[in-house]
């Protein structure tokens, strides 16, 4: 008997013993694989690391280079009649516009004749290239190639190091012009790169790769393009470069703990009995606890007053609350296991992340009602379930209805009488019925004026309501951008005119350049901004409206001289029936729907509109319309 237990004894401590043995080498195993895990996340981390510097130091590097083709192509777009009023104008705007750039020059003939700033930079005035026998082969051979070339950093001839980016400039009859060349700030371009690197808590070296092989280290040391740095290849402009990013925090690895656990959880196997016996009382409080709250699941979403309705993973009807049951007029048991689809006369696809629908949907006498549906996805005990949150809105609905109904039926109705009127006004101050004495003359004209205003709140009104009911479709078609803009300004020059207004249109864009958009609905945004810039505007002040290219937006700035819009009212100043001032004493009359349609139209011409204090105190309106529809050879001149 006592050999037998003592038999026993041994068998189980060996049993232990071998557990025992059995979770160290799992334990060590794991931890094996942690470490392996550890260090390739580490190298993932460090080449994501690497492919974000890159990304910045390529997007620092391009963007004056862009700035720089716009100067070429408008020197091929003037076929090089180009003078210096030109460069004097354009030169600073693109310097401001552009990052790091220390100063940029126009070089006809290889000679550099324009430059700015001049301040700091006279030296290189007048600057022949062919002279620069250090850096003339490089310089022929990019004219040669027809392409940009970023080079440096070269000894500038005004002093200190840059990068040179310089764009050889031919006329479309294949002659050769001169040179666009930027000089950019090394020091402003590590500095940013070693600030990126630092919150990517990585180290970063740069070098030229001269036929794949290592060359002039421009950032760092050599040792450093050495494993385990990550090295990614840079192009820019024609230049090869080697990127080097290393991580300079240690790898945390979990390996001790993964040893640490698998050890002691062999140890804690005596511990398993006793375990048992407190994982069933827990698990009998837990059953509890789940009635309770399966218990205030039902209670809470019985007494939720929009209807709700949760699908199980094939589709079917689980949940029906008490809400949905006074809605569609059935019973919880009724519906529990059916498709969902019964719910509706034509049942809609529901897709996951879709915002909010508008359906009709079918009670159970067939009645039908107009319903607001969510829809969402929840994970519930390893089920995929689907939940439908129904809101009725059959009688909002019938309200937007009859609202608009409303509106548009008044809004018609005003309109022909309103036509008649300003028709017969019109004659009438024409001298139609005859001459008019001065002040019958004058009394006339504010009739006229006012009966032309309320035709534009009309017009207003029903341009709204049409852009809600989406019943407003645009014509878009290529058109050429420039005449619309002459347009525009020719529309309201007399309105200008009137309020001894300066109307002044600069257009920075090619002549040639055109858009897809309606040219109709583009000259009533430009009409209303315009307008509103003239009646805001002291006397003998100026109205400019601005044309320029930035990225692939093609940018329309409205700008007046005039008080602009009170800080506290920005925020409103795209909503319906707005208005800064809408008291009755307001100096300035409007419907407050001019900006909410411009708005309205331009996105539905894939543009935006936004509002800025303009450099001379007033306001400055600005839209951006995207260039896709612009015409192939404007896309090859830029």
């Amino acid at each position: 008997m006592r050999a037998g237990v003592f038999s026993l004894a041994r068998l189980q401590s060996a049993l232990l013993v071998l557990l025992i043995l059995l979770f160290g080498a799992v334990a060590e195993y794991l931890a094996l694989q942690e470490q392996r895990r550890t260090d390739a996340q580490q190298v993932r981390d460090t080449v994501e690391s690497a492919a974000q510097l890159r990304a910045l130091l390529e997007m620092e590097l391009n963007a004056p280079l862009q700035l720089s083709q716009g100067l070429v192509a408008h020197v091929q777009a003037l076929e090089g009649n180009t003078s210096a009023q030109d460069f004097q104008m354009l030169l600073p705007n693109l310097v401001r516009q552009g990052k790091h750039i220390r100063n940029m020059g126009v070089a006809p003939g290889n000679r550099l004749t324009y430059l700015y700033p001049l301040a700091g930079n006279e030296a290189a005035v007048g600057l022949y290239y062919p002279d620069l026998t250090g850096q003339w082969p490089d310089i022929e051979l990019t004219i040669r190639s027809r392409k940009a070339k970023l080079s440096g950093p070269l000894q500038l001839a005004q002093g200190g190091r840059g990068f040179v980016y310089r764009i050889p400039v031919y006329l479309t009859d294949g002659k050769y012009w001169g040179i666009v060349s930027t000089v950019l700030n090394v020091d402003d371009i590590w500095r940013l790169l070693k600030q990126k690197a630092q919150a990517l808590q990585v180290g970063v070296a740069v070098r030229h790769l001269n036929g794949g092989q290592g060359g002039e280290i421009l950032l760092g040391e050599l040792q450093q393009f050495q494993p385990p740095a990550a090295l990614l290849a840079l192009n820019v402009a024609g230049s090869d470069w080697q990127l080097a990013v290393w991580s300079l925090q240690p790898a945390v690895s979990l390996a001790v703990w993964f040893r640490l656990v698998g050890w002691c959880t062999a140890l804690l196997l005596v511990l398993l009995l006793a375990s048992v016996f407190r994982a069933n009382r827990r698990w009998q409080q837990t059953s509890l606890a789940f009635e309770q709250s399966e218990q205030y699941y039902r209670t809470v979403l019985d007494n939720v007053a929009d209807a709700i309705v949760v699908l199980n993973p094939a589709g079917q009807i689980h949940t029906f609350n008490h809400a949905a049951e006074q809605m569609f007029g059935y019973q919880a048991r009724q519906l529990r296991g059916l498709p969902f689809q019964i719910l509706f006369p034509q049942p809609p696809a529901l897709e996951p992340g879709q915002g909010p629908q508008e359906l009709t949907a079918q009670r159970l006498h067939g009645e039908t009602l107009q319903v607001e549906l969510l829809h969402t996805r929840i994970e519930l005990q390893d089920q995929s379930l689907q939940v439908l949150l129904f809101r009725d809105i059959t009688a909002r609905k019938r309200m937007d209805r009859l609202k608009s109904e409303f509106i548009s039926t008044v809004s018609h109705e005003l309109r022909t009488p309103l036509t008649a009127i300003n028709g017969a006004l019109t004659l009438v101050t024409a001298g139609a019925v005859g001459s008019l004495l001065p002040a019958q003359q004058q009394m006339l004209d504010i009739a006229r004026s006012n009966a032309d205003q309320l035709m534009r709140l009309v017009s207003d009104i029903l341009d709204m309501e049409k852009l809600q009911a989406g019943k407003l479709s645009l014509q878009l078609e290529l058109q050429p951008v420039l005449p619309l803009l002459q347009q525009a300004v020719q529309r309201h020059s007399a309105l200008a005119l009137s309020c001894q207004v300066q109307l002044q249109l600069s257009a920075a864009i090619p002549p040639d350049l055109q858009l897809t958009l309606d040219g109709g609905r583009l000259l009533q945004v430009l009409g209303n901004l315009l307008s509103n810039a003239i009646r805001f505007s002291p006397a003998q002040s100026t109205v400019e409206l601005r044309a320029v290219l930035s990225g692939d937006m093609l940018q329309l700035m409205v700008s007046d001289q005039g008080p602009g819009v009170p800080p506290d009212f920005v925020p409103h100043l795209f909503d319906k029936f707005s208005q800064a001032d809408s008291s009755d004493s307001r100096q300035q009359s409007g419907s407050g729907l001019g900006l909410a349609i411009c708005k309205e139209l331009l996105e539905r011409m894939g543009g935006q509109i936004y509002y800025q204090q303009a450099a001379q105190g007033g306001a400055c309106f600005y839209c951006e319309i995207p260039l896709q529809g612009v015409a192939a050879t404007q896309q090859e001149r830029m």
